[in-house]
């Protein structure tokens, strides 16, 4: 039963790992997918035996990766703490729908309830607060090479929204609808550069980047960053990486990391822009 167990939760968080790695980190989706696995899975195991130690080892995979890949979020670990609820639920439901419907009952609409507040108000505040950081530090000096596009290669004068990016990256692509439309809001606004910038640490290569484009049909200029020196240069740790520079040439804002589940990315960026002088 207990070996059992842990071959179904390595089962079950391959299956979210594989979802977030190749269709969408959404981090609503990944908690709902996961949550329902385990709720199925929990009630065959409890069918089986009532046996907790094998509860406890099936849902370990579940709590100790998506703890790791989460440790720069650790708000976040409301979502292991309903998903032990719902493996806890799913284990004794039958028995308790047989002695206590109404408990049961009650027990299934609270970790209805409870995972509405964390994928709908929760999750997508906790993960704006963390992602987003207003600076007014002075701009390094950096050198791009433009791939596809105009953009003024001074740092001076306009303001400049860098999108450090990857081809291969699933939060990048996710992302970049978001910087379209947001550059659509600000259609009228000369004085406003969005660029997007590709470099070879993420095995991306100036013709890569134009076949993406192409693909995508992306409009917004393109430029290339060789070794990632201007993506080091801002202190910046990975992929996707937005940086906003206002005229004078400082960082007012740097936004690391992206999740269709952040609330308000769009709608803030732009007012965020417009607010600058």
């Amino acid at each position: 039963m207990r070996l059992a167990a842990l071959v179904l939760g390595v089962v079950a968080f391959g299956i979210i790992l594989s979802l977030a790695l190749y269709v969408s980190n959404d981090l609503r989706l990944i908690y709902l997918v996961e949550a329902v696995l385990l709720f199925c899975a929990a009630i065959w195991l409890g069918r089986k035996k009532r046996d907790w130690p094998a509860a406890v080892i099936f849902i370990l995979p579940a709590i100790a990766g998506f703890s790791y890949f989460t440790l720069k979020v650790p708000a976040l670990w409301v979502n292991d703490a309903l998903w032990v609820a719902v493996v806890a639920v799913g284990f004794v439901i039958v028995d308790l729908l047989r002695t206590r419907r109404g408990f049961a009952i009650s027990l299934v609409f609270a970790l209805i309830i409870g995972s509405g507040w964390y994928c709908l108000s929760y999750a997508p505040n906790q993960l704006a607060r963390r992602f987003s950081r207003t600076q007014n530090v002075s701009a390094p000096v950096f050198n791009l090479q433009t791939v596809s596009g105009d953009f003024d290669a001074s740092q001076s004068g306009k303001i400049k929204v860098l999108d450090f990016f990857s081809t291969t990256c699933v939060p990048c692509i996710a992302e970049l609808p978001h910087l379209i439309a947001a550059r659509g809001e600000l259609k009228d606004r000369n004085d406003v550069e969005f660029v997007i910038v590709g470099s070879d640490k993420g095995d991306d290569t100036p013709d890569k980047l134009r076949a993406f484009a192409a693909r995508r049909h992306v409009t917004m200029p393109i430029a290339f960053d060789p070794e990632g020196r201007a993506h080091d240069s801002f202190g910046l740790t990975g992929v996707p990486a937005l940086v906003i520079i206002d005229r004078a040439g400082t960082v007012r804002f740097t936004h690391e990391g992206f999740n269709p589940a952040e609330a308000g990315f769009q709608h803030d960026l732009v007012a965020f822009i417009k607010a600058l002088e």
